[in-house]
């Protein structure tokens, strides 16, 4: 399968979060989402909107730090195998974008999975297909980098995650500073990640079908 990427137009966002209440919906997350611990969700500022979401690293320190329970997909997606989260806490805190939301209750992690299931189907994610203004995007990494770069040429627009950590498949485009929307400042080199005592190196390239439904939590 050929890398997948997620583009956000947060500048065409109005903030509905369509999104949110659909990606509720496709994974009967209502119990989380009470608790206010969402997969994507957009939140509104003075300056823009922030979409909180994973941003699936193409060199993510969470799997690293996971110590066996998430592992980066073959189509670019980082996927959580929740039967084997030991250390939620210190997964979360290994998130250098911050996105990550530890579930108390039940010991998890939420964190989005780019709709595994849909993409392994070819079906877009949840969110894109329920975006009323056509804000998200999803499809081939090339040619939604593609259209980022363009749309951010045409309206003046910032691109967030193309270089930040390394690189993402989870793209922003925004109107002035990333920061000024809630976005972290994230350097574009990895940052050093934490390893748990017991987690092994983190795993490439693992067909992402062993983890399609990824509907826990």
């Amino acid at each position: 399968m050929r890398k997948q990427a997620i583009l956000i137009d947060a500048s065409d966002c109005t903030g509905c979060n369509s999104c949110t209440y659909k990606c509720i919906q496709e994974f009967g997350a209502h119990e989380p989402a009470a608790l206010g611990l969402f997969r994507t969700v957009a939140l509104i500022n003075d300056k823009g909107v922030f979409h909180r979401q994973c941003m699936h690293c193409k060199e993510p320190q969470c799997v690293i730090a996971s110590a066996g329970a998430m592992e980066r997909s073959e189509y670019g997606a980082v996927l959580l195998d929740a039967t084997k989260l030991t250390n939620p806490k210190e997964v979360e805190e290994s998130c250098p974008f911050g996105v990550l939301r530890q579930d108390e209750k039940y010991n998890g992690l939420i964190k989005c999975n780019m709709c595994a299931h849909r993409v392994s189907e070819g079906r877009p994610v949840a969110c894109s297909e329920a975006c009323p203004v056509s804000a998200i995007q999803c499809g081939d990494y090339e040619t939604i980098v593609a259209i980022a770069k363009q749309k951010a040429a045409r309206g003046k627009l910032t691109i967030y995650g193309l270089k930040e950590n390394g690189g993402t498949n989870v793209l922003m485009l925004m109107k002035g500073k990333p920061a000024e929307s809630g976005y972290p400042q994230v350097p574009a080199s990895r940052a050093k990640p934490r390893r748990s005592a017991s987690a092994p190196a983190a795993g490439r390239g693992k067909s992402a079908k062993r983890k399609t439904t990824g509907k826990g939590r």
